[in-house]
């Protein structure tokens, strides 16, 4: 069929690639933009010589707030996934890999992959570029082992260390960049494109071997002078802040990577789910075959922050911060003219008024005595200002409502940024607005949980079971001894991904989990304000609950390890003969019928230990 051809596999792999591109130009403008903002570009072209062309900081640090948020979900806590058999009927004894041994497995991978840094890099992307796209794919790297080599005999002996090459195959998660990748734009994902620049010897060394999947004869046509995709690099230059270069060390080729379905111009299905491989838009180096992951899926995975119902390219959270940052800049650099021109303002001098006109030749510093003559009038002026600058307060008043609206759009305020509020606050209504950012912030994490972070540990744990047998026996020793460590590496990668892939599910809970504690502090704290409020209320809770409870509650919403500060009761010197017994009357025999006091009831602890201000009010009108 004509529509098999190479030629027609080139053309319709390239068409789609326009589609989609045509599709996301807009959504990619926005982009640009939030990365200059974000790299701290402004453009100043309007700005004359001596004006003020300073940029502030806001979406940088609006992005690294949020970016720090999601990481630290991950980086503070012990446990923020789990792996659990999905069919609880099915005992854990039978699987040939359990659930905490593929969760231990994934953590190492995560460790040895740098997945925080990998966290925090593709919320980055999608606060700034709408979508969050990552790809799952792993790589073999060197492991070397050292040994201790001896030579020769008696005086000439000698002993070397001598480091032992070995290879094991490791997880290798990445963020893609918008701009390098076309989805189909229906949303029907009949397709996905990844556009890539690699180095020639590269796509040569995946030309042999016994794992080569480019065709060497195709490869051996490309070009040696090499090529560069200078649009892109300019590109990444906004995104990155990395200066460009135009210097060819090595050739560079271009590679388009196409995965899914390829239609025939009579809407016949030609190829499902095939991986395709494009170089330099002209050669097919990789011809159309079928999708060799097992899981049968796009390495891939792509979620909104925020999204937009039956949109494939949605909107980014720093879309309308970047916008307002641009105002706040022109605005404050406004700000800072006008007080520049207050303390230089624009003077006339009457130079023959003065008795040597040579003083002010080369201007006037700061604290200069002019010499006039002494037909001056008493109180009359040889140097005065044409016009008095000042600084609007209408001037300072809109920054500040575009701070304001800045801090809404961007979900952050002045005190999560550090900076004092420029007008009085009550601290309810910081509280009321901090809860309010909560709330969204956990929609946010809901989504990038579910869509994003639990998806990708799907995919991570699938590509890392097809290629178990990769992984060297050494690691499997480190991780769960000698002996069960030589079982789980003897095992097969098709019973390891079977048996895990069609048992297992995943449950990210980090970020929200993170979130709940923070609301969960709020609403004790806000019970103890009520309660202390009440003497009534003071009697009825210690008369029902357990005080100690709510503590440790308190201290398991900030996240407190109790068993740090417990007290160590085998340290707790022993009482012979047991309780100390105390004498009628009290501890000095005093027969005066008045018990000593028990230890401090919740009403004192109120009173004095937990001062009233000590907690946030309850948010309500004042």
């Amino acid at each position: 069929m004509a529509e098999s051809s190479e030629a027609y596999i080139i053309k319709y792999v390239g068409n789609c690639k326009r589609e989609a591109e045509a599709v996301k130009s807009d959504r990619m403008d926005l982009n640009k933009d939030n990365y200059a903002m974000y790299q701290l570009r402004h453009d100043f072209r309007h700005k004359t010589e001596g004006q003020t062309t300073e940029v502030l900081p806001k979406v940088r640090m609006a992005v690294e707030q949020a970016k720090s948020f999601f990481q630290q979900a991950i980086a503070d806590l012990g446990e923020w996934f789990n792996i659990e058999i999905k069919d609880t009927s099915i005992p854990e004894d039978a699987l040939p890999i359990k659930p905490h041994e593929a969760k231990a497995m994934l953590a190492y991978q995560h460790k040895k992959s740098s997945y925080f840094s990998h966290v925090g890099n593709s919320i980055q992307s999608g606060l700034l570029g709408a979508l969050i796209i990552t790809k799952t794919d792993g790589k073999m790297v060197p492991q070397h082992k050292f040994e201790v080599k001896k030579s020769g005999k008696g005086k000439s002996f000698q002993k070397n260390v001598v480091a032992v090459e070995d290879k094991t195959w490791r997880l290798n998660p990445c963020v893609l960049r918008q701009e390098d990748y076309y989805p189909d734009p229906t949303g029907k994902d009949l397709y996905e494109i990844e556009y890539m620049e690699m180095d020639l010897h590269e796509v040569i060394a995946k030309s042999k071997g016994e794992d080569a999947i480019y065709d060497p004869e195709v490869v051996a046509m490309l070009s040696r002078e090499g090529t560069k995709d200078t649009l892109r690099d300019n590109d990444k230059y906004r995104e990155t802040g990395q200066n460009t270069s135009d210097t060819k060390s090595r050739p560079v080729v271009r590679i388009l990577e196409f995965w899914g379905s390829v239609i025939g111009d009579d809407g016949d299905m030609l190829h499902e789910n095939v991986i395709i491989t494009i170089a330099n838009d002209t050669y097919l180096i990789r011809k159309p075959e079928p999708n060799g992951l097992w899981h049968q899926k796009s390495p891939i995975n792509r979620a909104p922050i925020l999204e937009v119902a039956n949109s494939v390219w949605p909107i980014a959270l720093m879309d309308a911060p970047t916008k307002i940052a641009r105002t706040i800049i022109e605005l404050h650099n406004l700000v800072i003219d006008a007080a520049f021109k207050r303390v230089h303002a624009i003077s006339q001098i009457r130079v023959n008024d003065l008795a040597d006109p040579s003083q002010v030749s080369e201007g006037i510093p700061p604290g200069t005595k002019l010499l006039v003559k002494s037909s001056l009038p008493v109180g009359g002026k040889v140097m005065e200002a044409l016009e008095e600058a000042d600084i609007p307060q209408d001037a300072l008043n809109i920054l500040n409502i575009e701070q304001q609206e800045f801090n809404a759009a961007a979900l952050t305020n002045d005190l999560r940024q550090g900076v004092l509020s420029f007008r009085a606050v009550k601290a309810t209504e910081v509280v009321e607005a901090s809860q309010n950012i909560t709330s969204m912030f956990q929609g946010m994490a809901k989504n990038i949980e579910s869509k994003h972070i639990e998806p990708e540990l799907e995919l991570q744990w699938m590509t890392i079971a097809q290629n178990w047998n990769k992984i060297s026996k050494a690691e499997f020793v480190a991780l769960y001894g000698v002996e069960r460590g030589s079982e789980l590496h003897q095992l097969d990668s098709q019973d390891v991904f079977v048996s895990s892939v069609n048992g297992f599910k995943f449950e990210v809970f980090g970020i929200s989990q993170t979130l709940a504690k923070a609301q969960d502090f709020r609403k004790l704290t806000t019970l103890l304000q009520t309660i202390s409020a009440s003497d009534v209320l003071i009697e009825e809770f210690i008369r029902k609950y357990d005080f100690g409870k709510l503590l440790g509650e308190i201290m398991g919403s900030l996240d407190i390890d109790k068993n740090k500060i417990a007290i160590d009761k085998a340290a707790e010197p022993a009482q012979p003969g047991g309780p100390q017994q105390l004498p009628p009357g009290g501890p000095n025999g005093d027969m005066s019928g008045v018990a000593p006091p028990s230890a401090p009831g919740l009403a004192d602890v109120f009173g004095e230990g937990l001062p009233t201000d000590s907690f946030p009010q309850p948010a309500g009108p004042q």
